[in-house]
């Protein structure tokens, strides 16, 4: 199950997605104990691969993932600000706005 999540986000299919969420209600709430992802959730490779809809998918159904780390201490709005994914990091944003910690001199 775990390979076929990993393909799906590798994809950015949602039908997918939706498919095994449909076969296991709570998949993505076992991602941390599935091999295939150890270092990283389903939403940091969205994040990555620059995968709009999957990612808006995967918030849908748990917006903590927003929130995780991965091996690097790198968040998924990280990722997919490196990578220039715009689209991404506003869903990110609207999801959690806990995600983005910058401050300014002031601390605001």
């Amino acid at each position: 199950m775990g390979r076929r999540l990993k393909k799906a986000c590798l994809s950015g299919s949602v039908a997918a997605l939706e498919a095994l969420i449909e076969e296991d209600e709570l998949i993505l709430n076992r991602v941390s104990s599935l091999t295939d992802f150890f270092h990283e959730t389903p939403l940091h490779i969205a994040a990555l691969c620059g995968h709009l809809d999957f990612t808006k998918a995967l918030l849908t159904r748990k917006p903590k993932l927003a929130t995780e780390l991965d091996l690097l201490r790198c968040s998924p709005l990280h990722l997919a600000s490196t990578e220039g994914h715009v689209e991404i990091v506003q869903e990110l944003l609207r999801a959690n706005t806990d995600v983005c910690l910058a401050r300014d001199q002031d601390g605001t």
